[in-house]
């Protein structure tokens, strides 16, 4: 069962990381502008660092895309290490959305992704 949740999940997460990356799709243009909200409550903020946002954009793009991907095909220690990373982007996800205050049917997905994530790392180790 867990090879078809990291596939499942590696899968979901190189799409989602190839939406922040190609100009080409639609949404984006929506994902630059959340992510200018998204830069303004950054949980490093406090301490001074305050990305632009569309490398920020950009950024977690990169590590959605390669997390995704090494979840999906890699060894079993980079499937776990990927996972890891990658259930922390999910936190900082959630983190965000609740900190813009929006509503709690916006933070689902990241929820269920951080769970699906859990279960993968509790079956695997």
């Amino acid at each position: 069962m867990a090879e078809y949740i990291s596939g499942g999940l590696g899968l979901f997460y190189v799409a989602a990381g190839a939406v922040k990356l190609f100009p080409f799709i639609p949404v984006q243009a929506k994902l630059k502008d959340d992510f200018v909200k998204f830069a303004t409550v950054f949980p490093l903020k406090p301490l001074g660092i305050v990305p632009n946002p569309t490398l920020y954009m950009y950024a977690v793009g990169v590590i959605e895309f390669g997390a995704g991907v090494m979840l999906g095909l890699g060894s079993h220690e980079q499937q776990v290490t990927s996972a890891m990373v990658l259930f922390g982007i999910m936190v900082g996800g959630l983190y965000t959305l609740v900190s813009l205050g929006r509503k709690q049917t916006d933070w689902i997905p990241p929820i269920v992704c951080m769970a699906l994530l859990g279960l993968y790392l509790f079956q695997t180790l």
